[in-house]
C-alpha cells in the first residue's frame, strides 16, 4: 500500500521524463527519490501526525473519515472505497477511549 500510494501521488506531479530513464515509471521513481532526499533535510515536525480515523482492511492504508450527512455516531458505518486499492474496505477506526467500553 505504501508503494502504491507513492506511485499514485507521483502521477499527479508535473515533471519531465528523464532521458536517462528506461521508462516514465522509473523516471517518476527517480523524482520520488530526489523528493525524499529533500524532505530528509527539513526540520523536525513535532506536530506531525498520521491519519488515524479510518483504515482499509485490505491494504492497510490509513485515511481520513469525512463525515457525511447521514452518518450516525452510534451506528456501524458502511465501509467506504479505498483511494489506494479501490476496494470497499475502509472502516472508521474506534477511538481508544471508546474501544475499551
Amino acid at each position: 500500500a505504501r508503494e502504491f500510494s507513492l506511485v499514485t501521488a507521483s502521477r499527479s506531479w508535473n515533471m519531465r521524463a528523464q532521458p536517462v530513464a528506461c521508462c516514465r515509471f522509473h523516471s517518476a521513481v527517480k523524482e520520488l527519490r530526489a523528493s525524499v532526499k529533500r524532505l530528509e533535510k527539513w526540520k523536525c515536525m513535532q506536530t506531525f501526525r498520521f491519519f488515524r480515523e479510518a483504515q482499509c482492511s485490505k491494504c492497510g492504508i490509513l485515511s481520513l473519515w469525512l463525515a457525511e450527512e447521514d452518518d450516525d455516531e452510534d451506528e456501524e458505518q458502511e465501509p467506504r472505497y479505498c483511494a489506494c486499492c479501490s476496494g470497499r474496505y475502509v472502516r472508521k477506526l474506534v477511538p481508544p477511549s471508546r474501544a475499551s467500553l
